[in-house]
């Protein structure tokens, strides 16, 4: 969010979008309970980690399937992190796998009848790259997604099984394309903004196959963007690309709290003493 910031005026939220996920943006001190006691400027902006992959982690909101029950029970933490767990591009593809045994394993075997599907049955076998390649397969026949299975599973797939193959990837993916947009949404009803920039980063958004046309058309479906904006005018809120963010951000906050040390505003700095002394030794 920094960085992206740094360079773009309009940025108000950063989000990360791979292996896990999160977002953070800018609150006013004086909307924050817990800084009440510092006697803080109330429109001094301060940055919220959201920590938004614990949101519902006690389940009464988001829908969940059998999938996710399971990804969850078998967790290392299990009832945690929750929305993250049907997002991130750690468990994309466990989902992905779990369908599919539970297909061919079931009374009715759907897929894969009478084949060794030991490797298929190893958890997290397969990753979100997977899932990806199978979207960006463009053989009508589905060549290609029939290559990764045969070439990584030693699975020969069917054409039927191959279109199931490609429509639960295409779901699995949209569904956590359009999750996101939830919380994009949410904090930008928040903030009432109506039109502004989101920094994002993260190997799900920028290598996940149509991922940021997903995300992008749920923001206009919750937001009702048609309702309010002309075509052609772009869209009110859009997600762009923030690489490298983390480490830009990281020197740019760097240098800030160093500016305000400068200036007095010490509230929030735990060493104080020493962050003076580098202050002092950068005049």
């Amino acid at each position: 969010m920094i960085a992206s910031a740094y360079t773009d005026t309009d940025m108000r939220v950063g989000c990360i979008f791979g292996t896990g996920c999160n977002a953070a943006y800018m609150e006013e001190c004086g909307a924050i309970p817990k800084l009440e006691s510092l006697n803080l400027d109330p429109k001094l902006p301060m940055a919220i980690n959201c920590e938004w992959g614990a949101f519902d982690n006690e389940h009464q909101v988001l829908p969940r399937t059998p999938y996710d029950v399971i990804i969850d029970k078998e967790s290392p933490r299990p009832g945690q992190q929750s929305f993250e767990k049907m997002i991130a591009g750690l468990y994309l593809g466990e989902l992905f796998r779990l369908v599919l045994v539970d297909l061919h394993k079931g009374q009715e075997c759907v897929v894969f009848e009478g084949q060794d599907i030991g490797k298929l049955n190893k958890p997290y076998s397969l990753d979100a790259g997977f899932l990806a390649a199978i979207e960006e397969d463009r053989f009508e026949n589905l060549t290609d997604t029939g290559d990764l299975f045969q070439n990584k599973l030693g699975i020969v797939c069917t054409k039927p099984e191959l279109e199931l193959i490609r429509r639960l990837a295409e779901l699995i993916g949209t569904r956590a394309a359009r999750l996101t947009a939830c919380g994009v949404s949410a904090i930008c009803k928040h903030k009432q903004w109506e039109k502004v920039h989101v920094g994002a980063d993260g190997s799900v958004f920028t290598k996940y196959p149509h991922f940021k046309i997903r995300q992008a058309q749920a923001l206009k479906e919750i937001l009702d963007w048609p309702a309010k904006y002309g075509k052609g005018r772009g869209d009110p809120i859009e997600v762009l690309p923030a690489e490298d963010g983390s480490g830009v951000g990281a020197a740019l906050i760097a240098a800030l709290t160093v500016k305000r040390a400068k200036e007095g505003q010490l509230a929030g700095i735990r060493d104080q003493d020493a962050l003076l002394k580098i202050a002092k030794a950068m005049k």
